[in-house]
Formats: structure tokens, sequence, C-alpha cells
């Protein structure tokens, strides 16, 4: 696991407590008499609601807000990623773009599951048994294929840059032997010298 897919795996688990126990958790005000919702909408504006039951035009505004989450937390995470990665090599980063693009697909199913229970919650007015659960597929669907495009987006560039590369020429043993020599002709020199010196002692030794 890269240090990227490290961090990304702490953050994406803060950000899901952060996320369950506040976002969520606000609209739950509607269970009960006087409370008051107020929650980002994930567009510039707030989503207020006071003094009203949590039917089908709330529901698609709270879903319409999830999706709008994961959109935005999925192309933040990418932009993250590009930008930390940038010095790593490419088998690395390849390795690490796959990795993320696992830890945002657990990230989206948890946050599904969270939204799921939340609107059977406030559906059932506090008592969830007393509703169906709400399909969540077309929601965690959409941000799953967004994270399949940029994925491949980002693979697609990590593959035009190593197709930039030049390819190394394998060498043969003769070529081999050839370029070290040629680099080494200074050690090789020296070496030389070296052996000609013990070859000249070992023979006034035994003149």
């Amino acid at each position: 696991m890269t240090p990227f897919e490290i961090w990304l795996e702490n953050e994406l688990n803060v950000e899901w407590q952060r996320f369950a126990n506040g976002w969520f958790f606000k609209w739950h005000s509607m269970t009960y008499e006087g409370g008051v919702t107020d929650v980002d909408d994930f567009r510039g504006g707030r989503i207020h609601y006071g003094g009203i039951k949590f039917g089908y035009q709330q529901q698609q505004i709270f879903w319409q807000a999830v999706d709008r989450y994961l959109r935005q937390k999925i192309h933040d995470i990418y932009s993250r990623w590009d930008e930390e990665t940038k010095t790593y090599p490419l088998d690395l980063r390849k390795s690490s773009l796959e990795g993320t693009g696992r830890h945002l697909w657990q990230f989206v199913a948890r946050i599904a599951q969270k939204g799921v229970e939340t609107d059977r919650a406030l559906r059932g007015g506090g008592v969830p048994g007393s509703v169906s659960a709400y399909d969540a597929s077309g929601c965690q669907g959409r941000a799953e294929a967004e994270i399949h495009r940029l994925r491949d987006a980002h693979r697609a560039l990590i593959g035009k840059i190593e197709e930039a590369i030049p390819a190394i020429p394998k060498l043969s043993r003769r070529q081999r032997v050839e370029s070290f020599l040629s680099n080494h002709k200074g050690i090789l020199s020296v070496i030389g010298i070296l052996v000609a010196i013990v070859l000249g002692v070992l023979k006034i030794w035994h003149g």
C-alpha cells in the first residue's frame, strides 16, 4: 500500500464518521415536534426544514444532496491523488490509482447504506421497521460510475506517459561487456597498474 492509500484509508474513515454524525444525524430533527433540520445542500446553499414531516419531496432533496456530496468528494480525492503521487514511479502510481478506486468504492457503499438507514428512520417517524427500505442503487451506481470514469481517465494519461518513454534496448552479453569496459576505462587502468606492480614485486621476490 502506498503512502497516499494509507492516508486515504484514514481520511475516508474520519470523513464517514463526520458525515454520519453531522449531516445525516441532523435530519432526525424532523422526527420530533419543533425539530429543525438545517444542512448543506452541496451547491452553495442550505436545506432548511422546520415543522414538517419527511415526505416525497424531502426525500428527493435528501438523495440529490447525497448525490452531489459523493460526486464532489470523489473529484476532490482524485485531484488530491493526482497532486500527491506525481513523484511516484509509474508502476507505483498505477498501483496507487487502483487502490484509490477501491477505497472510494467502499466509502460510497458506506455512505449509501447510512443514507438508506436515515431515510427509513425519517419516513418511519423514528420507527424504521414500519416502512420498507429505500432503493439507493441509483445513487450508489452513479457515484461508482464517476469513480470508474476518473480512474480510467487517469489510467489513460499514465499509459500515454509510458508510451512517451523510450524503450531501453536489451544488450547482448558481448555488448554488456563492451559497455562495461567503455564506461570503466579509468578503473581498469588503475587495476592494470596495480597488477603490474604486484607482478614486479613478485618477480623481484623470487628473482
